[in-house]
C-alpha cells in the first residue's frame, strides 16, 4: 500500500492507495478520518495520481463533512441541575454545529428602566456573544430567553431550507412550525411567529409530519451542523410522499441526499446530547 499527499490551504491529507480486484476507483473516508483509495490491480501510478488530483477538492469536502459528523459537539463536563444545563455567564452554547457562542448575562439594576433584551454580537476575533440583559436571574427565565432566541434563528434557517428542498423535490406543504419541549412550569411561554412559520412550544422530536402536510421541527435544530439540519428537513419532507419508514421511503431519501446514512448515524450518536438544553 502506498500513500499520496494532497494539499490545500487547510492542510495536507494522505490517501492510502489499495489495489483490489475491481474495475472501479473508490474513495472511502473512515471514522478515524483515514482515507483509502481502492484502485484496480495494475493501474499505473501516473493514472492514480492524476485521478487523485482531479478529485482532491471533493476529497477535502467529504473529509471536512466527516470531521463534523464524527466530532462530539458538546463539552463532556457541563454543570447540570435535574438533567438540565445550568445557564451561567461564560457558558459556550452550540450554534450551527460549533460550540462557540459565549453566553453573557448583564444584570439590570433597580434603577435601570430597560426591559429584558436578547441579542447576538459578533466580536470577530473574540467570536459570537449571546447577550441577555435582564433583572431576572432564575434559571427558568434564562432558559426561556435562550430558547426564544434560538427559536427565531431556527425559524429563519428552516423556512429557507424547507422552501429550497420542497422545490427540489416537487412537493407542497401546508405549515411549518418550530417547537420546544415543555416541562411543567408556571412561567407563561408566549407563542412566537415569523412570517409563515408558526413557532410554539409543543412536545416533539427533531421533526414530525402529519397527513395535513404540517411540518414541525424542534428549536434545537439551530444548534446542529447545517448538514444534519438539512437531513432532518429532507426526512420530514419525504414523509409527504411516504408516511412510513419502508424501503421506498429511504430510496426517496437517497435520491435527494445520497449521504443520508452518515447523517442518520451522526444524529443517533449525538442527538441525545442536546436534551440537556
Amino acid at each position: 500500500m502506498s500513500k499520496i499527499r494532497i494539499h490545500q490551504d487547510s492542510g495536507d491529507l494522505y490517501v492510502n492507495v489499495i489495489s483490489v480486484n475491481s474495475r472501479y476507483v473508490d474513495f472511502i473516508i473512515h471514522n478515524d478520518l483515514s482515507i483509502d483509495m481502492k484502485v484496480p490491480v495494475g493501474m499505473s501510478r501516473e493514472m492514480i495520481e492524476r485521478y487523485v488530483r482531479l478529485n482532491e477538492t471533493i476529497i477535502f469536502q467529504e473529509y471536512e463533512k466527516k470531521k463534523v459528523r464524527n466530532h462530539q459537539m458538546l463539552p463532556i463536563t457541563l454543570d447540570l441541575e435535574e438533567g438540565r444545563i445550568v445557564y451561567r455567564a461564560g457558558l459556550y452554547l452550540p450554534f450551527l454545529g460549533k460550540t462557540d457562542v459565549l453566553l453573557r448575562i448583564k444584570y439590570l439594576s433597580d434603577f435601570d428602566r430597560e426591559e429584558t433584551k436578547i441579542y447576538m454580537e459578533d466580536k470577530k476575533e473574540q467570536g459570537k456573544h449571546l447577550i441577555i440583559k435582564t433583572d431576572n436571574d432564575s434559571q427558568e427565565f434564562l432558559r426561556y430567553c435562550i430558547v426564544r432566541y434560538y427559536k427565531k434563528c431556527a425559524a429563519v434557517i428552516v423556512k429557507k431550507k424547507v422552501e429550497e428542498f420542497a422545490a427540489k423535490m416537487g412537493l407542497e406543504y401546508n405549515q411549518v412550525m418550530i417547537t420546544g419541549q415543555n416541562r411543567q412550569s408556571a412561567l407563561r411561554r408566549p407563542r412566537l411567529s415569523y412570517q409563515n412559520i408558526e413557532i410554539k412550544n409543543q412536545l416533539t422530536l427533531w421533526g414530525s409530519c402529519n397527513r395535513k402536510h404540517n411540518l414541525k421541527f424542534d428549536w434545537k435544530l439551530a444548534m446542529l451542523p447545517m448538514e444534519i439540519i438539512e437531513y432532518i428537513i429532507v426526512h420530514e419532507l419525504t414523509h409527504l410522499k411516504v408516511m412510513n419508514h419502508s424501503g421506498k421511503f429511504w430510496n426517496e431519501m437517497e435520491k435527494v441526499m445520497p449521504e443520508y446514512r452518515e447523517c442518520r448515524i451522526w444524529l443517533e450518536k449525538h442527538g441525545k446530547e442536546y436534551e440537556i438544553f
